[in-house]
């Protein structure tokens, strides 16, 4: 384990808490609390609007739990204010830098991938960007460290490539077996959706945070045509990827288009909020328990949409080792098996390269060599 940290002597100390005036005071949060109270705390104290709490940190629930709680268990050994200061006039950028790079130094002996490392610089960065508006994680010191990092650790696949993975075919034959849409109650459907849209198009689970329902075009009899917003390999630019589309299947009680058009429906009234809290774009999956403060459902995360996923895995009998995340290696490696051509599957699922693609999600037969060049379709 690293070694335990030392306050940093030329910092200047915060003025004591008794002669700060209420309106400038921020107290430090408690140790055993979630990010998202942390965050709803201190943005209340910064005197945020209600409304920006309640759909920018409303969605944290469950974010980077493990990560924010070292970074607290760090600040009270190094006797340092997680929030920088009491004295919210002395919070600045610059301070904010120092500290996440002091606590990116203590822990990164102990880190052992790289996902791992960004994801606690990212736990603090996500924190001081809702509460302070500053933007570390794009700040120039910040990024050079986490590039060098990626030299010196690089990213691994997460199962090991001699796998040969998991059947996606089980969750198509699960749904075959239970009731058709109209007879599902909205969370069944939502897992239906979700799940065989993940099977046809092997998307990451966050853009299925970022699928637009209102550039979903099911106007056609025999597809569905669908973009994203501002997924991973457009992060810089923010902006809808291309249109692409999935057919419709033969057998109508597991198709994906009939299941996302029949839960576009079913989640369309005025009790759900559509909008995304920062970007133009409405999002297609929505929180299946109403907000208690306004009975209203919001748009889902990544994470969320993980967690539907595995769901579903579970109840079909996939081992636990597998993560929601997972079924994009698995659907695209059956597409590969099935004779899909590899420039349709890239394209489909949004890779690079068939480098990529090979080294970190290929557990098809053909992994080997690259399967044959076809013509892409539904572009």
């Amino acid at each position: 384990m690293a070694a335990r940290p030392q306050p940093d002597a030329n910092r200047p100390p915060s003025p004591p808490t008794d002669r700060l005036h209420e309106k400038h005071r921020l107290d430090p949060p408690e140790l055993d609390s979630n990010m998202f109270q942390d965050l709803r705390f201190v943005c209340q104290a910064l005197g945020h609007p209600q409304g920006y709490i309640d759909s920018v940190v409303g969605p944290l629930k469950k974010t980077f739990a493990t990560q924010w709680k070292h970074y607290k268990e760090w600040c009270l050994e190094a006797g340092v204010h997680p929030w920088l200061s009491f004295d919210r006039t002395q919070v600045t950028i610059e301070l904010a830098r120092e500290q996440l790079m002091a606590f990116l130094g203590y822990i990164k002996p102990s880190m052992q991938s790289y996902s791992n490392f960004c994801n606690h610089k990212s736990a603090v960065a996500k924190a001081f960007r809702v509460a302070f508006g500053f933007e570390l994680g794009t700040d120039v010191f910040i990024s050079q460290w986490i590039k060098g990092w990626k030299i010196e650790l690089p990213p691994k696949p997460r199962h090991d490539p001699d796998e040969e993975g998991w059947d996606v075919g089980l969750i198509v034959e699960y749904w075959s077996t239970q009731l058709d849409n109209n007879e599902l109650s909205t969370v069944e459907l939502g897992y239906k959706a979700l799940s065989l849209f993940s099977v046809s198009v092997y998307p990451r689970v966050s853009d299925l945070a970022r699928l637009a329902r209102d550039k979903l075009d099911l106007s056609l009899a025999d597809s569905l045509r669908f973009r994203y917003f501002g997924t991973k390999e457009l992060r810089s630019v923010p902006v809808f990827t291309r249109q692409t589309g999935i057919s419709r299947w033969a057998h109508l009680r597991v198709c994906p288009v009939l299941a996302i058009k029949a839960y576009v429906d079913r989640t369309s009234s005025s009790k759900y909020v559509h909008s995304d809290p920062v970007y133009p774009f409405q999002h297609v999956f929505m929180s299946q328990v109403p907000y208690r403060a306004t009975g209203l459902h919001f748009p889902v995360g990544s994470q969320t949409c993980s967690r539907w996923l595995r769901t579903i895995m579970t109840r079909i009998g996939i081992d636990p080792k597998y993560k929601g995340g997972s079924i994009r290696m698995a659907a695209a490696s059956a597409a590969i098996d099935r004779g899909v051509p590899i420039d349709v599957v890239l394209n489909t699922g949004r890779w690079a390269s068939w480098q990529v693609f090979n080294k970190f999600y290929n557990r098809s037969r053909l992994q080997a060599s690259a399967p044959s060049i076809g013509s892409t379709s539904l572009a």
